[in-house]
């Protein structure tokens, strides 16, 4: 079975047709599993090792956690791009073993050729804006909150941590990191949904080198504390970034204070 889910982005070529002219622009859309035998590319999922066909697979729940749209100007004329990120979870039957796991998928696609520079970004829609836009947008997953904003304080591995709210949205951001840590205040730690009692969505590693990456995590909520624990599978990086493997890894987030 086909998934119709919005899913992974980086950068791909994609031909696209403006006005009759045949331009490049760029295009990724692919998920990474929480279960390191699997790949999603192109709403198909794989499996790494060795290649096979196609696997059908079912999706059991999915959430958007950001989503930005907007356009770029150069040259007089206007180029779309969009991004989403998203978490889902899926179930499939592989070599007579079923198995459910969780996924962190990212979609962009821009119509901005290659040869051409963006002279001015204009977003139209960011989900970490209220919805709102802007002359410039800052990164969504792993990046700056926005002056962090009113919320409530929470501790999280030595440090002071914010809780935001919108909707049904929930992010985590460093009020206060530790000593050491390679983040800045506003760093966004975790994004994602809360669904009755639980989080789902999508936590970050940091490194100076490497910068953030995202793993998809979820867990409950405890009115004990109260208290957020998440878990995934948080991925090892060599020197040059590449992912070497992943590894159990749970986050905790108790409760401190109201402000």
């Amino acid at each position: 079975m086909r998934s119709n889910f919005q899913a992974v982005a980086a950068v791909g070529l994609l031909m696209l047709a403006t006005a009759g002219e045949a331009i490049a622009g760029d295009y990724y859309n692919a998920c990474t599993t929480a279960d390191p035998r699997f790949e999603i590319n192109d709403d198909t999922l794989y499996s790494k090792s060795p290649p096979q066909n196609p696997i059908d697979f079912e999706i059991l729940d999915k959430s958007t956690t950001s989503e930005r749209r907007g356009y770029c100007l150069s040259q007089g004329k206007k180029f779309d791009f969009e991004g989403r990120n998203s978490t889902m979870r899926i179930r499939f039957n592989y070599q007579g073993s079923r198995i459910e796991t969780t996924a962190t998928c990212e979609f962009a696609s821009s119509g901005l050729p290659a040869a051409y520079n963006c002279e001015r970004e204009v977003v139209t829609f960011d989900s970490t804006n209220g919805g709102g836009g802007s002359g410039s947008g800052g990164a969504v997953g792993g990046g700056s909150a926005g002056g962090c904003g009113a919320g409530s304080v929470w501790s999280h591995n030595g440090s002071e941590m914010r809780l935001l709210s919108q909707g049904s949205i929930r992010r985590f951001v460093y009020e206060r990191p530790r000593r050491g840590l390679s983040v800045s205040p506003c760093d966004v730690v975790f994004v994602g949904e809360k669904q009755g009692e639980n989080y789902i969505g999508t936590a970050y590693v940091f490194s100076r080198r490497c910068g953030p990456i995202g793993y998809p995590v979820s867990g409950p909520v405890s009115s004990v504390g109260p208290k957020v624990t998440l878990y995934g599978q948080s991925p090892r990086r060599r020197n040059d970034c590449s992912i070497t493997g992943y590894r159990d890894d749970t986050l905790v987030f108790e409760y401190l204070r109201s402000e």
